[in-house]
């Protein structure tokens, strides 16, 4: 089992995972898997922004059975005005067009605490995310 490379040291670390990271744990990533053990363990908040669904959800009840599985021990949260004009901030910043990158981006930097962001796109993430210090973009 791997263990996360870099630990977080704030007393309410935060995880937040795009849909590479839903997708990861439905592969059974041993990283996603340590990282969210970390947290567990830690008293830490594990968070999908719902526009995240909109790539994970097939809209059949049969196939969306895992994704829901999952997203059922993890809390889903609505996107706010505030962290939507981050987001449409960040997205500017990165000359990006992805709105759900960005709204993940928003949701991870938004609240000033430790997070890692669970991702199999680094690259566009910490282009977003490049001034968030506090944030940490992991490959999944």
């Amino acid at each position: 089992m791997k263990r996360p490379k870099q630990k977080l040291t704030a007393a309410s670390p935060r995880c937040a995972l795009d849909s590479g990271g839903v997708t990861a744990l439905l592969g059974h990533s041993q990283t996603a898997r340590a990282w969210l053990r970390w947290l567990a363990t830690h008293g830490g908040e594990i968070i999908v922004p719902a526009a995240v669904l909109s790539e994970c959800i097939k809209g059949d009840a049969g196939r969306d059975a895992e994704v829901n599985r999952i997203l059922g021990a993890l809390s889903v949260i609505p996107t706010s005005e505030p962290t939507a004009r981050l987001a449409g901030a960040l997205r500017f910043r990165a000359k990006t067009d992805d709105g759900i990158d960005a709204i993940v981006a928003a949701e991870a930097a938004g609240p000033q605490v430790a997070t890692v962001l669970l991702t199999s796109d680094p690259t566009d993430l910490g282009r977003l995310l490049s001034r968030a210090k506090h944030v940490k973009v992991q490959r999944v």
